[in-house]
C-alpha cells in the first residue's frame, strides 16, 4: 500500500468512498448485539425473496372453461 506507516485503523483512500468498506467499518463499531439483529434481519430477508421467487417459477393454473352455446 502507498501508505504503510499510517496505524492499523487507517484505510486506503478508494476504500473512504466505498459503500462496502463503509459499511464494513460501520459494523465494526457497531454493538454485536445490533449486529446479531441485522444478520438475523437479513436471512429473513433472503428467505422471503427465494419464497417469492419460487412462487413466481410456478406456472400458474388456469381457470377451467366451459363452452356454453348461446341461441
Amino acid at each position: 500500500m502507498a501508505n504503510d506507516d499510517a496505524g492499523p485503523g487507517a484505510r486506503a483512500a478508494e476504500c473512504q468512498f466505498c459503500p462496502f468498506c463503509a459499511g464494513l467499518a460501520a459494523l465494526r463499531e457497531a454493538r454485536p448485539e445490533a449486529v446479531e439483529h441485522l444478520v438475523k434481519a437479513g436471512a429473513e430477508l433472503l428467505l422471503a425473496t427465494r419464497a417469492l421467487l419460487e412462487g413466481a417459477a410456478e406456472p400458474a393454473s388456469r381457470p377451467s372453461l366451459q363452452r356454453i352455446d348461446v341461441g
